[in-house]
């Protein structure tokens, strides 16, 4: 991309995230209507089951300890195979409990997901060390990691009621509720006001009511310019009172399109949004039912990449990207020296696209086309359609060693430095240039809540051979359902695609 193709990138990356633009995600002044950082009640809660468990953990591993090897050997606690061994153990159990979501608390003191997610991560951690154990025939370990787990599964399960018989005792008194909002009018919503505020054991205080956007006098439809006045109203009255949650009660004038972009702007400041099933359909991975004070409530997640799945996923980059570029440097040699012979200019082609958040990154590429090319995209290109990838398959500006290099993808290998560096995830929606912006609708912009990849979904299903607005429902689903197991299957499809070349012009 040419110079005089990018005068301002400020001004281009602040209409990116303006949301009065058509093109809009975030404005940088609803910022600041909003908390700076999420109020969450039961946080006091996290913390003490995270140093209690710790606790428990080691309790478990020091009675599995002695019971196992110091008092039918006599062992010296000298001897550190043993003692390493068992510190092992315990940080793989609080390092599984942490992955796990054990402390998230959006699960903590309610229902019985919080006691599934300590058995689960439990179960898991010593099902792995009982098979390595096998696999190398350690016999110096089963009997300990059978008494540890089971006086350490019990130790922390206690640990948990305790704490939930603590936790009910403080909100008895106000403590720990969540500053609740309630939207709606009418009957359903002093209902559910009534239900919330009944018994403070169920963690909830309403402190404020909103009433649903007001429809067209004469159709009763609740305009565009309307849900976004409203969205606003109600950010402010969030930040006002301080609140943590939003409930929903049932109204006509809330259906899953407001629903939705309530959703949207709840994620800035991690609002929980708790919504009446009768709203409308919102199943899938991130919709839990959950009984809130005898209320039968949708509880909508936020997108899964977030806190210790970011940390996997960053982890995951920085391995095998780092081993891949090892697997890549005699192609990227190769592919130097053959762009330098083949065609006067550059080896490699640096472009500004969009990244995480709607910030502008630095991508580099091998150089596959004629210097001076970018500047005739518009002329070649176009405007997205249901021909482009026709267009980008006869594409003259293209050097005939550079389809060589695309055909094998070996022009973006360089990007592999951003993977590392941190400003690419090795999968996630593909940077867009920066003059693409324009032609996003509202929705997509969600594409820039994660870093873009490598490699995306979109690719690994027919790369430039699938259309523009197909391209984004399938970063716009990725970012919904992101998953290290996906991030696995996009990888391996990867090399396929590569292979059998399709899409790649």
């Amino acid at each position: 991309m040419s110079s005089d193709e990018i005068t301002d990138t400020g001004a281009l990356r602040k209409l990116a995230l303006d949301p009065h633009a058509k093109q809009g995600w975030i404005s940088s002044d609803k910022h600041r209507d909003r908390p700076h950082q999420r109020r969450d009640p039961l946080r006091v809660y996290a913390v003490r089951a995270v140093a209690l468990d710790v606790v428990a953990i080691v309790i478990a591993a020091v009675i599995g300890f002695v019971l196992r090897w110091t008092i039918p050997y006599d062992l010296n606690i000298s001897d550190y195979t043993y003692v390493f061994f068992a510190l092992v153990v315990v940080v793989s159990w609080i390092g599984a409990l942490l992955v796990r979501g054990a402390y998230d608390t959006r699960i903590l003191g309610v229902g019985s997901e919080e006691f599934k997610r300590v058995i689960t991560a439990s179960g898991a951690v010593f099902a792995a060390v009982a098979i390595v154990a096998l696999a190398f025939k350690l016999d110096l370990s089963r009997g300990f990691v059978l008494i540890t787990f089971v006086v350490g599964l019990i130790l922390l399960l206690a640990v948990r009621w305790s704490l939930r018989a603590w936790l009910r005792n403080e909100r008895r008194y106000g403590h720990f509720l969540h500053r609740t909002v309630v939207i709606g009018s009418g009957p359903r919503s002093e209902g559910i006001v009534d239900l919330l505020d009944r018994d403070p054991v169920a963690g909830f205080t309403v402190v404020d009511v909103i009433p649903e956007p007001v429809g067209d006098a004469e159709t009763g439809v609740v305009e565009d310019e309307a849900v976004e006045a409203w969205l606003d109203e109600v950010m402010a009255r969030i930040s006002i009172v301080d609140a943590d949650t939003v409930a929903v009660a049932d109204s006509p004038n809330l259906g899953q399109r407001v629903i939705k972009k309530l959703a949207w702007r709840l994620e800035g400041p991690r609002v929980d949004l708790l919504v009446a099933p009768t709203l409308g359909d919102f199943a899938g991975p991130r919709v839990t039912m959950r009984m809130q004070a005898d209320l039968p409530l949708i509880h909508l997640d936020e997108p899964q990449l977030t806190g210790s799945k970011r940390a996997i996923k960053r982890g995951l980059d920085i391995v095998i990207g780092t081993l891949l570029a090892i697997l890549f440097l005699p192609f990227m040699l190769v592919a130097a020296i053959g762009t330098f012979f083949s065609s006067r200019g550059p080896v490699f082609y640096r472009q500004q696209r969009i990244g995480r958040g709607g910030e502008t990154i630095t991508v580099t590429k091998f150089r596959t086309m004629y210097v001076g090319s970018d500047q005739k995209r518009d002329d070649v290109i176009g405007v997205p359609d249901e021909r482009i990838h026709e267009r980008y398959k006869n594409d003259p500006r293209i050097t005939p060693f550079g389809r060589v290099l695309r055909r094998w993808s070996i022009d973006e290998m360089p990007q592999i430095t951003n993977v590392i560096g941190g400003s690419m995830s090795l999968v996630g929606p593909r940077p867009v240039l920066l003059d693409e912006i324009p032609l996003f609708e509202d929705d997509d912009h969600r594409r820039h809540l994660t870093k873009p990849g490598l490699t995306g979904l979109w690719q690994v299903s027919g790369r430039k051979a699938v259309d523009w607005e197909e391209r984004m429902r399938m970063d716009l689903d990725y970012v919904e359902h992101w998953s290290p197991a996906l991030d696995l299957v996009i990888v391996a499809k990867t090399v396929k695609v590569v292979v059998t070349g399709k899409g790649a012009y």
